[in-house]
């Protein structure tokens, strides 16, 4: 049997577009992701929760699927409730300083290094603070992880789904074959593998790839239904995965082609490949070159190299 989950469809001022997230009945009323943190995400969220006869602070349980803003910005907005995430959630729910400080001191030097010039890093910065004035303060009661079960969700079980974001999460009820995915899997748009700052100590995630094998494990699953974070419910979940393997693929040999025997930095491929876009949302489109160019790398199809205080791709002769 299905469990009760009530998708709730609120607007975001980002170009995605609007965020669902789900109300699942139980033991506890359980909210998985909260919205934007705007006036008009809350008014709406409260007229859809009322509509189905629930109160917002009837919500005693909050699942965050990953923390960016369309996801997180509103849990602060429940401190009695207990809210439920990895463990990588924290210093973004948290507003961690230092952990800010020390993201934009691994960013600025790395983007410069590989071709973006200042007014590019003038643009991102601005961007990062306006995106994270969409979050306010809160904490995260519980940590969860790969294979635990939800408190108060029977059947109810976590998977780490790196790749999208590093803190990203998938819930899977296992006996109904059902998944929450945040944005694991979109089915009109294939999700950006963004890039994140590495913890200290340790080598920078490589998103792209970490992604490819995040949706290998949703398809081996075997999931019926899949409630996403953006657009339709989707049903044919391992042709759709299939799909976006397939298309990095095909992105990754685009890019190979638009070198052309070229030694080209990253900035150099987003502007042949994204031209206008690249002038908008430079960190976007930064992050799609370079994840695939990561997956040509994998590959043994390009090599970096480095030319004085710059990074540069070229094709493996």
């Amino acid at each position: 049997m299905e469990p009760s989950i009530h998708q709730l469809t609120i607007p975001t001022p980002f170009r995605v577009g609007p965020v669902h997230l789900y109300l699942i009945e139980g033991p506890v009323l359980t909210l998985v992701d909260t919205g934007p943190n705007t006036a008009e995400a809350w008014d709406e969220l409260t007229v859809q929760l009322r509509s189905i006869g629930v109160d917002p602070y009837d919500v005693k349980q909050i699942i965050l699927t990953h923390h960016h803003p369309d996801h997180v910005g509103l849990t602060f907005r429940w401190p009695e409730a207990t809210i439920i995430g990895h463990s990588l959630l924290r210093p973004w729910l948290e507003k961690d300083e230092q952990f800010f400080a020390e993201y934009a001191n691994f960013f600025y030097p790395f983007y410069r290094q590989h071709g973006l010039s200042d007014q590019h890093l003038k643009q991102v910065k601005k961007s990062y603070v306006d995106y994270l004035g969409f979050v306010k303060e809160t904490t995260l009661d519980t940590e969860v992880g790969e294979g635990d079960e939800l408190p108060f969700l029977p059947d109810w079980v976590v998977y780490e789904a790196p790749g999208h974001a590093q803190s990203h999460i998938l819930l899977y009820h296992r006996k109904a074959q059902v998944a929450i995915g945040g944005d694991v899997l979109l089915a009109s748009v294939s999700s950006n593998a963004l890039l994140e700052a590495p913890k200290k100590g340790e080598p920078k995630p490589k998103s792209l790839l970490q992604y490819r094998d995040t949706l290998r494990k949703v398809k081996q699953l075997s999931i019926k239904k899949l409630y996403p974070g953006h657009g339709p419910v989707i049903e044919n979940v391992a042709e759709l995965v299939d799909q976006r393997l397939l298309a990095h693929e095909k992105r990754a040999q685009d890019i190979l082609q638009l070198m052309n025997g070229e030694a080209m930095t990253v900035t150099d491929l987003c502007e042949r490949l994204f031209a206008d876009v690249h002038q908008g949302q430079p960190e976007l489109t930064f992050s799609e070159v370079y994840g695939h160019l990561e997956l040509l790398m994998a590959n043994e199809q390009v090599e970096q190299v480095q030319q004085g205080e710059r990074c540069l791709f070229k094709m493996n002769d």
